[in-house]
């Protein structure tokens, strides 16, 4: 067993000394022919564009490595560091500012209208569905409740 053991150790040692670190990786970034966006070939095989080779390098690389301590020694693919204290600020696009999904009254009330006229002709029938929550539309009077003893008596 410490035979095998001793032949293991020295097949890897060999081999990992004889290998030397691809420059021509899938994944690699450098000594890249083709432009941006397209793909192209080097000797007959089809190389990634930099934007699939970006978008597998975040998939792979989304830990720091940290040394036994903890400490970072290199950060991730797409972590970024800003000086302490430094303000992050949102870019200022209205579409992030707007509000969203928002009714004026009045045309509430012309839905409600138009929905109830349609809900009581039994010929109609509503089939478009509404993002508008249907307790807006369906907005009842609030009734009393009915006290039976006052209407019939108890015997």
């Amino acid at each position: 067993m410490s035979k095998n053991k001793k032949r293991k150790s020295q097949s890897t040692s060999s081999s990992s000394s004889n290998k030397k670190p691809s420059t021509s990786h899938s994944l690699s970034l450098k000594n890249r022919t083709s432009s941006k966006n397209t793909t192209g070939s080097i000797n007959g095989a089809k190389i990634r564009s930099q934007s699939t080779v970006k978008r597998l390098q975040m998939y792979r690389g989304g830990k720091p490595k940290r040394d036994p301590s903890g400490r970072i020694v290199k950060k991730a693919l797409y972590q970024e560091s800003l000086p302490s204290g430094t303000q992050a600020r949102v870019a200022p696009n209205r579409q992030w500012f707007n509000n969203s999904r928002v009714v004026t009254q009045n045309a509430l009330q012309k839905f409600q209208e138009a929905l109830s006229k349609t809900m009581a002709d039994p010929y109609q029938v509503v089939m478009k569905q509404t993002q508008l929550p249907v307790t807006l539309l369906n907005e009842k009077a609030k009734q009393k409740r009915v006290h039976i003893l006052d209407v019939e008596p108890f015997e």
